[in-house]
């Protein structure tokens, strides 16, 4: 099973159910935000410019209060990933541990800049990190994440460190992120060899998507999957083992360069499986869109209801070309309507 993938539905049958009879419920997963603070200023970042401004940090109390409360409603699992370095919040260590003692998984899209601090509470309480690095060489490091050249050497330091520390073969699961650009497609291959020196277990290719600071602090992304797609068959065929999996998804590079999404499907469930809580308490259904279904402060019944309304409410004609929820409301459809499923041969055709 692709574990960047959406075939992880088959463990949530419940929910599927629940869409099916129309029945509103919580989310399993809530993207978490603990601040609009950075170290790094990537040049295609969605919030660079709240970044410029006093940054707001989320109130420990308040959230620990929240996760408990959304933990007996349903809520699983947690992944640290927002405006800002989740490792540069003030009380990171005391908050996953308490998430941890809630038994709420956890996971963060890091930097790696600061990973140092906490190689133990990581090893000991999360499923995954994930490192965007986005270069595969100081240079250009520095250059799209806008940091002085010696951030790369400590990040792969870093991460040569915490694979090493890890008791379990791939437990935590520690993973690369590489946003594609025509600026950097150049040193991808470097970095796929430099993650696997490290000894991390997969490398995921993303384009840089145009919005954010793209078109202000870097120039609209040019590349089409003509330019993706031979590279990464390439880099698989060098360097993918049952140890170290490349991912790779041309929809998403697809979808950008035509500036549309390229999957059919009438609705967005999204919702029941991923909300966006921001450091500011806002809970938000569709980042790109910054479309909202409430506050830390309101009910969670209330938030239910919210979901379960915009979820049939959303404009599809407006989503974003490169969303990742996109493969997963297809399959939904595919699952829940049986004449959508014909074109897949389900009986095994």
């Amino acid at each position: 099973m692709d574990i960047l993938g959406f075939e992880k539905l088959l463990y949530h049958r419940e929910k599927l159910d629940k869409i099916r009879d129309d029945i509103p419920q919580f989310p399993v997963h809530v993207t978490v935000s603990l601040s609009n603070f950075c170290n790094h200023k990537c040049l295609w970042c969605t919030a660079y410019e709240a970044q410029q401004d006093k940054a707001e940090t989320f109130d420990f109390d308040t959230l620990i209060d929240w996760l408990t409360r959304a933990r007996d409603r349903g809520l699983k699992a947690v992944g640290y990933v927002g405006n800002g370095e989740p490792t540069a919040y003030p009380k990171f260590k005391e908050l996953v541990k308490k998430v941890n003692a809630l038994g709420i998984e956890q996971g963060m899209f890091t930097n790696g800049y600061l990973l140092d601090r906490y190689f133990d509470e990581i090893l000991d309480y999360f499923t995954y990190i994930r490192i965007s690095l986005d270069a595969g060489s100081a240079g250009v490091h520095s250059a799209m994440h806008d940091v002085p050249a010696s951030h790369y050497p400590k990040i792969m330091a870093n991460l040569k460190e915490i694979t090493a520390r890890r008791k379990n073969a791939h437990s935590p699961t520690i993973g690369v992120q590489y946003a594609t650009h025509h600026e950097n497609i150049h040193d991808m291959e470097n970095s796929v060899r430099d993650a696997l020196e490290a000894g991390v277990d997969y490398f995921s290719v993303k384009p840089v998507f145009n919005r954010g600071s793209v078109g202000e602090r870097i120039e609209k992304n040019r590349l089409t999957t003509t330019d993706t797609t031979p590279l990464v068959m390439d880099l698989r065929k060098k360097y993918q083992d049952q140890n170290f999996e490349i991912f790779y998804r041309p929809y998403q590079v697809e979808a950008e360069s035509l500036n549309r999404n390229v999957l059919k499907y009438d609705r967005c469930v999204a919702g029941y499986f991923n909300l966006t809580l921001y450091e500011t308490g806002k809970l938000i259904y569709c980042g790109p869109h910054q479309v909202g279904v409430g506050t830390i402060h309101d009910s969670l019944e209330k938030i239910e209801a919210n979901i379960h309304t915009l979820s049939k409410k959303l404009d599809l004609s407006k989503c974003p070309a490169g969303c990742r929820y996109h493969p997963m409301n297809r399959l939904v459809e595919t699952v829940l309507k049986p004449d959508e499923a014909k074109e897949n041969h389900p009986n095994f055709l």
